[in-house]
């Protein structure tokens, strides 16, 4: 494919001064809040055709080449570039005609010029975004000595600074052409089945092609089905492939083939049967979750104490239950433990000291028995049983065990002493 890069009579004027004569160029195309508007041009015996974009950011750009005659079939904008595109006649060339395109900046500032020749008639009839790259469809064109036959279809892809890429053929005539921005769909009739669809690596998805899916397989946090024209999705019709993120028990129906597979969410930071101190923010991909059956945004914190049940529902009865504890992460006191000094106790969840409500952080200084309850959700309970005494008392207390021992281990030995005495 030859490719030609040419100096161009560029003009780019805040409002138009020149007069332009009407012509076959003269052409507008919509956009959502202003068009661009084609007209031919012509100064001094040089022709080309001018750019006006209306609305915010208007421009006015004339293009003119010596010797060479532009035809506009489109404009379709990237981003805050546009492409003009269709053919050019070029004297001295052996073809009547061949393709070109120009890329205007969002100013009106020419980035890229370029043409090229099948060696036939060439034109630019579509040019499409898919994913980040840019696929232009050409055409080219016989004389029959009658009229001019369409022979040959050429995609070729460019990266966005407009650096060919790859190409590819078709040979038949194309009676039908669009794009959903994943796929450039042609039809060689004029009827609603699709004869095929081009990716962006210019490979070309066949209604016949057999999708990839192995039956009850399962897919994590999504999948991207491929496949034309009409299919059944759980009863529902779907056309031209599916992307599923929503986690379900699913069922495809195409070309007479059934698939059953289950799209599962992705889950991170929460663990079925675990107890947490700190507490846990689970993360689920999708679904309809709930907590202890409330509503549940994903990446929301659980810190507040209490025995938990996440649900994740999806389609098709679909549904993943995690159990899950959060604990108050009681700090400063231990149970069945006696103090002989003031303590500080810091806790999560509702407080009862005594059957008083408390917060945290408590302080207990008072000298006697205490019995500490942590409330949660859904029935969580913690309880804590302490004493604050002297150190006299501990000593008493501690005395009263040893004696207690003493105590037991006498009524054993006199006990043993009458068993033997009557013997």
């Amino acid at each position: 494919m030859k490719k030609t890069v040419f100096l161009l009579c560029l003009l780019v004027l805040i409002l138009p001064k020149t007069s332009t004569q009407a012509a076959g160029n003269d052409k507008t195309f919509d956009f959502d809040n202003f068009n661009i508007v084609i007209e031919n041009y012509t100064v001094d015996g040089e022709k080309g055709f001018t750019v006006n974009k209306t609305g915010t950011n208007p421009f006015y750009t004339i293009i003119c080449e010596e010797d060479e005659i532009f035809i506009v079939n489109g404009v379709t904008q990237v981003r805050d570039s546009f492409i003009i595109y269709g053919s050019t006649h070029r004297i001295g060339y052996p073809t009547y005609y061949d393709a070109f395109f120009i890329v205007l900046d969002a100013f009106g500032g020419i980035v890229t010029k370029q043409a090229y020749d099948y060696n036939d008639l060439e034109e630019i009839v579509g040019v499409y975004l898919l994913d980040e790259l840019l696929v232009f469809h050409t055409e080219k064109s016989n004389d029959n000595g009658r009229n001019f036959v369409i022979v040959n279809n050429y995609f070729t892809s460019y990266d966005l600074n407009y650096n060919l890429i790859d190409e590819m053929e078709i040979g038949s005539e194309i009676r039908q052409i669009y794009s959903d921005g994943n796929y450039v769909f042609f039809n060689y009739d004029a009827d609603i089945l699709l004869d095929g669809g081009i990716r962006d690596d210019l490979t070309i998805l066949l209604p016949t092609d057999l999708i990839n899916i192995e039956n009850n397989e399962i897919f994590t946090s999504n999948i991207y089905i491929e496949f034309l024209n009409e299919a059944r999705l759980n009863n529902d019709v779907i056309r031209n492939s599916i992307y599923i993120e929503y986690p379900g028990n699913y069922k495809l129906v195409h070309n007479n083939r059934e698939y059953n597979f289950v799209v599962v969410p992705l889950i991170s930071g929460i663990e079925d049967n675990r107890s947490y101190i700190n507490g846990v923010t689970p993360v689920i991909s999708a679904g309809n979750i709930l907590l202890n059956n409330d509503v549940f945004i994903s990446g929301t914190k659980v810190d507040f104490p209490g025995n938990y049940e996440l649900t994740i529902n999806g389609v098709n009865g679909y549904k993943e239950t995690y159990n899950f504890i959060v604990t108050s992460n009681m700090q400063g006191v231990i149970n069945n433990h006696t103090y002989t000094e003031p303590i500080e106790i810091i806790f999560n969840g509702d407080g009862y000291l005594n059957n008083q409500f408390v917060t945290s952080p408590l302080e207990v200084d008072d000298i006697g028995e205490y019995i500490l309850k942590i409330r949660g959700e859904n029935n969580y309970l913690e309880t804590y049983y302490f004493q604050i005494g002297t150190d006299t008392d501990e000593m008493n207390m501690l005395d009263f065990i040893q004696k207690f021992d003493i105590y037991i281990l006498v009524i054993v030995l006199i006990s043993g002493g009458i068993i033997l005495k009557k013997k």
